[in-house]
């Protein structure tokens, strides 16, 4: 039975008390074991030194590493275990993520430069211009005629 690969995300805490020349070689380790486990499409990303939110094994301080990559749901298992068990790992979180198709990532980037708001200000502006020129090629009917044209139905006979 064959399983196929997800997308996944791996965020992990490495201690403060590590020294910054370390984490090369410690990231190398987790590299290592992504790879033994078969993860491919492996990505890289170090969010830096961040306080934690309490104290995990008196140490109030960590570096933060993100690693997306695909694996088999059925090696997920493993690498969690072999995760949990690493001296250098306080705290780790795998999400499984949806692969973003090229529409999605123009539609982030264009979020991010703030072009898809003017866009989207620019389409309602043109909606009520749409609106208003309909508006005004309707011709006004006064009163007087609509009190006639009334007048006219109420005459009709109904059967």
């Amino acid at each position: 039975m064959q399983t196929e690969n997800l997308h996944y995300d791996l965020t992990l805490i490495i201690p403060a008390t590590a020294a910054e020349n370390e984490h090369p070689e410690i990231v190398g380790e987790i590299k290592a074991l992504l790879e033994k486990t078969g993860a491919t499409n492996l990505q890289t990303q170090d969010l830096g030194r961040k306080k934690l939110a309490y104290a995990i094994k008196n140490l109030r301080h960590g570096f933060y590493f993100s690693f997306e990559f695909n694996l088999g749901t059925e090696k997920l298992q493993a690498l969690d275990l072999a995760l949990k068990l690493h001296k250098n790992v306080l705290r780790h979180l795998i999400i499984k993520k949806k692969i973003k198709s090229a529409k999605d990532m123009a539609r982030e980037e264009k979020i991010r430069t703030g072009k898809l708001k003017q866009e989207h200000i620019k389409q309602e502006t043109e909606e009520k211009e749409k609106r208003q020129a309909v508006k005004a090629a309707k011709p006004k009917i006064s009163l007087e005629d609509l009190d006639k044209k009334l007048d006219e139905l109420l005459d009709e006979k109904v059967i």
